[in-house]
């Protein structure tokens, strides 16, 4: 059971030295006269018309009262069907003869609105905490202490001040930088749970000064954030209401003003960048609705439309030329079994076109892509010591994010070898298998000091032509020799996501080949790491957040190697971090709080690549690693104005295409000028979520480097 000790244990945890300044109201500080320096409302939620229940829950289908009262307003924290599903913990209520907004559970939430560039203003709530504990989670594994009150200057989920009340002991200002909570100042005069405070934080330039109930009990100086958003946040049982925020008419005029600035500035460095223009719609209504993907499924030398339809006969492939024109339309009626979920479809043979490889019922089975027969099967092995129970086929307890991959770890010319895993519902691996080209099994790994990830990763390290294995914090050779665990993967906590790697980079990230590749890893809560990818040693580490998604590309031309744009996920959606090749942090920005990050495109072809997002429409473009986003991907002729779309080489200048797929029709969009033929164009390899440098004369043949 928690105790004030206990409670204060914590906060002194979680201070750090306060590096700025702060004055208390006992030292004289002239009051300021709120009113009459704020009066423009910027925002507010008004309470008064709204009905009582639950609100803020994305699986409401009327969003009428939503709309009307929280317009403007963001739900930063909610897991809506793009981030997990989490129900809103919000409802209004009548607390007295007012209506408020309460937080019901010791989940982390918050609303936020304005803009990135606001400066100077005054954020305000009403705010009763009913209880001082919280409880651990993905953004604050040690969290147990209460919070609630005001963000200002917020940045992103895990950077901004914010004025509250903490437990039912003090007021308090924290200047939070992910893990770090800087103390500014505090007001210790005890905390009455059964009562609002009216919180107030007035902004002006490094200036913060903090009003309980109108009276300012201190006022901190700090410049390490001079503009950002507002909200309310709290981690606990908290209630709220009278939520606004003001400035004054130069305030607001100033805003404008670098707004203004900012717009031109992005218009300026767009200009740039080649246009988007539709270059063909490709009718494929008679197929439909079906899987669409770009490559070449029949050994055609060339890249095709390949659909993909489930049938009752069997899986159907048809291979469409950019003309729209059918090449290929084959049934496969021995693949008809094959488990929906433990499929690929992968030339394992090396006969020119792809087979499909996949588990039905206790057998592991490939069928030929040419002739539609069964070349080879094997009876899948019996369970790991860490999966499933002793002796049992491990067909229950495949990984359900791929258990079939594709690699070339003997000296073969192609990808012809395989690897099995297994897994549970949390993405965690246990063991692998691996196969040769006639499903032969040839070794079996167990994660015995780290579980494995959510993905696997394979890049030939020493040179020798083989692949080595990358299934998590440890590395394998291609005969299933473990040649090392990575620095520190022991001592890694698990906080509810933190057991395994959830994505990586693997290659050569630096620049300098002295030194051979590295690894970027996305080791979700505790953050990024940076690993020698020949010894594991742990080159850098940055808490982060949740780290989910990883990819590396060449976003800085004028620096040595390739960069990595990194997202986070869970409880910290939507902050996207840029780090070079040698793990410094070069860029973070937070374009909606959806998001987890995005391919590169190379979209000019000068060497520079861009970051492709499409989370949601406010943050679907191209960005530069800046962060400005110089492109959007879309022009007049489409019927549509944001969409996924997959970015491929299409037309064959060595430059991205967007392939749109939308209600029967293919939409391929590429760039409004052609690329003169002769010219150098940057021509990169992708590697699963790595964009290998490389160069080639357009209209010619492609080189490394």
């Amino acid at each position: 059971m928690y105790n004030d000790d206990m409670a204060k244990e914590s906060i002194e945890r979680r201070r750090t030295p306060p590096y700025s300044f702060a004055r208390s109201s006992s030292e004289k500080e002239t009051k300021v006269d709120q009113d009459s320096k704020s009066n423009v409302l910027l925002a507010e939620i008004d309470l008064s018309a709204c009905p009582v229940g639950k609100i803020l829950d994305y699986r409401e289908p009327d969003k009428r009262v939503e709309e009307a009262v929280f317009k403007g307003w963001n739900n930063a924290l909610e897991w809506g069907p793009k981030q997990g599903k989490r129900p809103s913990s919000y409802r209004v209520i009548c607390d007295g003869q007012v209506q408020v907004l309460e937080h019901h559970n010791k989940t982390g939430r918050c609303l936020t609105t304005g803009e990135p560039l606001w400066g100077d203003y005054t954020m305000e709530a009403a705010v009763r905490q009913l209880n001082a504990f919280t409880k651990p989670n993905n953004d604050e594994p040690h969290a147990i202490v209460g919070l609630s009150g005001v963000m200002v200057r917020y940045q992103d989920l895990r950077r901004y001040y914010i004025f509250g009340i903490e437990g039912h002991d003090r007021f308090v200002l924290y200047r939070r930088e992910d893990e770090s909570w800087t103390m500014l100042a505090d007001y210790r005069n005890g905390v009455d749970r059964g009562r609002y405070y009216h919180l107030s934080v007035v902004c002006e330039g490094e200036r913060l000064a903090c009003y309980v109930d109108g009276k300012q009990v201190f006022v901190a100086y700090d410049d390490k954030f001079l503009t950002g958003k507002v909200g309310v946040r709290t981690n606990t049982r908290s209630r709220m209401h009278s939520i606004r925020v003001t400035a004054s008419d130069p305030a607001r005029a100033a805003y404008v003003s670098r707004q203004s600035a900012y717009d031109r500035e992005v218009a300026e460095v767009s200009e740039k960048y080649p246009n988007p223009v539709l270059w063909k719609r490709i009718d494929i209504s008679a197929y439909w609705p079906c899987a669409v993907r770009v490559g070449d499924f029949r050994g055609a030398g060339k890249k095709e439309i390949i659909l993909q339809q489930e049938t009752e006969a069997g899986p159907r492939v048809v291979c469409v030329n950019m003309d729209g024109e059918t090449q290929w339309d084959k049934v496969y009626p021995a693949a008809s079994g094959l488990h929906m979920k433990h499929k690929i479809m992968h030339d394992l043979n090396a006969d020119g076109v792809e087979d499909f490889i996949g588990v039905e019922g206790d057998l592991l089975r490939m069928i030929s892509g040419r002739t539609g027969e069964v070349t080879a099967e094997t009876e899948l092995p019996k369970t790991g010591p860490y999966r499933g129970y002793r002796g049992e086929s491990v067909s229950r307890y495949l990984h359900k994010l791929g258990a079939l991959w594709p690699c070339r770890i003997r000296k073969t010319e192609k990808a012809q070898d395989l690897i099995l895993r297994d897994g549970d519902g949390e993405g965690t691996g246990y063991s692998i298998w691996a196969y040769d080209d006639q499903l032969n099994l040839r070794w079996r790994q167990d994660a015995h000091d780290s579980w494995y990830g959510m993905y696997m990763w394979f890049y030939d390290v020493d040179g020798d032509g083989r692949d080595e294995i990358l299934p998590g914090y440890q590395l394998y050779d291609g005969d299933g020799n473990l040649l090392w665990l990575m620095e520190g993967a022991e001592y890694i906590e698990d906080s509810g996501g933190a057991g395994h790697v959830d994505h990586a980079a693997f290659g050569e990230l630096d620049g300098d080949e002295s030194n051979g590749p590295e690894i970027g890893i996305a080791g979700s809560d505790p953050g990024f790491f940076l690993v020698d990818a020949r010894t594991g040693a742990l080159l850098k580490h940055h808490r982060y957040g949740h780290v989910q998604g990883i990819h590396a590309g060449n976003f800085r031309p004028d620096l040595p190697g390739l960069e990595m744009w990194m997202g986070n996920r869970w409880e910290n959606y939507g902050i996207l971090n840029l780090v070079s090749g040698q793990g410094d942090p070069l860029m973070r920005f937070e374009p909606d709080t959806i998001s987890q990050g995005g391919p590169p495109v190379n979209w000019s072809g000068d060497g520079e690549e861009l970051l492709y997002l499409y989370s949601s429409e406010e943050a679907f473009g191209f960005y530069d690693a800046q962060g400005r986003k110089v492109v959007r991907p879309v022009c007049e002729e489409l019927p549509f104005e944001c969409a996924y779309g997959f970015n491929e080489d299409v037309v064959g200048d060595a430059r991205d295409e967007i392939v749109y797929v939308h209600e029967g029709s293919v939409y391929i969009v590429t760039q409004d000028n052609s690329y003169p033929e002769g010219e150098q164009i940057y021509a990169p390899e992708r590697r699963f979520d790595i964009s290998m440098p490389g160069w080639k004369v357009n209209g010619g043949e492609a080189s490394s480097g």
